[in-house]
């Protein structure tokens, strides 16, 4: 975004949170237009508060849907996976824990949501 140059120098200082992926992506648009993270940044924000761009919001995206719903399988793969790992403790230590086998089912039922969710990404046709 253009930003008609000044005398003035950018001396205020902010703190600003990113996500890993969209600092990674920030990145890799500020290196293609020749500019560090954070003067990028500033000349995006300060097109944008200006009326010079039509940014929108991470909900706006339209991939939103899936990574929502990769972040929740990913949710419930790590919830199964320490239950599966608390069960097999058990079993190694020689004791076989009640609920081993509701565990094993969770394990095929994350395993059946991952496929669903894969095929749902790269279509059933190309799996």
């Amino acid at each position: 975004m253009y930003r008609k140059r000044t005398r003035e120098t950018r001396s205020q200082a902010r703190s600003i949170r990113f996500t890993p992926t969209a600092e990674v992506v920030i990145e890799a648009a500020a290196q293609a237009r020749g500019q560090y993270f954070a003067g990028y940044v500033g000349d995006i924000a300060y097109a944008h508060a200006l009326g010079r761009t039509a940014a929108g919001t991470p909900e706006d995206d339209p991939v939103r849907p899936l990574v929502e719903t990769v972040e929740k399988l990913i949710a419930q793969l790590r919830r199964t996976g320490n239950n599966l790992n608390q069960v097999t403790h058990a079993i190694n230590s020689g004791v076989i824990p009640e609920h081993a086998e509701h565990v094993l089912a969770r394990v095929e039922q994350a395993v059946e949501d991952a496929f669903t969710v894969l095929d749902g990404f790269v279509g059933k046709d190309a799996a």
